[in-house]
């Protein structure tokens, strides 16, 4: 049996990033959601019916820049990557994004 992919999901990272500014329009308003990556960007973004995609794979939109992503808005989700990037930058800065740091290949050998 194939196991199913088990998204990540971190209810206090899409909240922080539905505090940024709009990663389309640049409005800041209490509009402001976090948007799963969709479309284009599949499998990567919950390519299927009840899919989602993970949730370090978001951008702050506003509603109606949201609106416009569900809706096929070219101008919208062709930039989707982009704003991830642009989120995902000062997620790492401010430390709400972590990463472990880990031995590249050879580090542990004396050398």
């Amino acid at each position: 049996m194939i196991e199913k992919n088990k998204r990540w999901v971190e209810k206090d990272y899409t909240r922080w990033v539905a505090t940024l500014p709009c990663a389309n329009c640049g409005i800041h308003d209490e509009t402001i959601v976090a948007h799963h990556l969709k479309h284009r960007c599949s499998p990567y973004g919950g390519a299927g019916m009840g899919m989602k995609a993970d949730d370090w794979l978001t951008m702050p939109l506003c509603y109606s820049c949201h609106d416009r992503a569900h809706n096929g808005d070219g101008e919208v989700l062709d930039w989707q990557h982009m704003h991830i990037f642009k989120t995902l930058t000062p997620a790492f800065r401010s430390g709400i994004m972590k990463y472990e740091k880990r031995k590249l290949f050879g580090e542990d050998l004396d050398d």
